[in-house]
């Protein structure tokens, strides 16, 4: 007993730091678990953003705040809140992955084959919506527009005219440049992706308690999440140079 008594204290000094935030982790857990996860997603996704431009950042070049507020977005919506509920439908879906060989394969293949690509095309959409430059034509609309009907007609209505142009020719820029994207990066994206995460997932569904695979998938997104931002935020001509 007393062994055990002197050794105790050992272990705490140990490990006393991850056990203390795993236990947090679990006490905020069980009393807002939808909004656990969605922080814990979004530090995760800042860390991973964050390693992302430090990778690829030039020398003198200023840190891009509003990707790191765009991906606390994403972090919250898609990793953490969506990837909750996916879990969880899993979950019901395959109940005896954590003891079935068969049960755990066919739940990592529906994994992989319908949210992994969801989530890489839904990533490239989300950064060409948010990240992407607009067009010079859709800041350049009002000017473009008709503006001797001015004496025509209503003021506020040339401006919604105007609004809805600059609108069409903003969104007809942006579906081309996620087409392109797209094209270029989603199939060696998934190729990749398909790699990594049959492993990670594998150990996530046979060994990580259901209210952790959350936590225990954001933690290992934070490698993936990084290989994306640089990815997704890089321009077309570096991706056809390093593809």
């Amino acid at each position: 007993v007393g062994a055990r008594s002197a050794a105790a204290p050992l272990l705490v000094l140990r490990g006393g730091g991850a056990a203390a935030l795993l236990a947090a982790y679990t006490r905020a857990l069980s009393a807002a678990p939808f909004a656990t996860k969605g922080a814990s997603a979004a530090v995760v996704a800042v860390a991973a953003d964050g390693i992302a431009q430090s990778l690829t950042r030039k020398g003198g070049e200023a840190w891009d705040w509003a990707r790191t507020r765009w991906i606390v977005v994403w972090g919250v919506i898609f990793s953490g809140w969506a990837n909750a509920l996916w879990f969880d439908l899993l979950s019901r879906l395959f109940p005896e992955a954590r003891h079935s060989g068969i049960a755990l394969a066919q739940k990592v293949l529906a994994n992989q084959l319908v949210m992994a690509p969801a989530l890489s095309a839904a990533f490239f959409a989300f950064t060409v919506l948010t990240r992407t430059p607009p067009p010079a034509q859709s800041s350049e609309a009002f000017d473009r527009f008709d503006l001797e009907k001015r004496g025509r007609i209503g003021y506020h209505e040339l401006n919604v005219r105007a609004l809805g142009f600059a609108l069409s020719v903003w969104w007809a820029a942006k579906w081309a440049a996620l087409r392109r994207k797209l094209a270029a990066e989603l199939l060696p994206t998934l190729v990749r992706g398909n790699a990594y995460w049959t492993v990670v997932q594998t150990v996530n569904f046979r060994f990580v308690p259901p209210q952790c695979m959350v936590l225990f998938g954001n933690l290992a997104s934070c490698v993936w999440t990084t290989y994306l931002c640089i990815v997704a935020n890089r321009a077309a001509g570096d991706s056809s140079r390093n593809s």
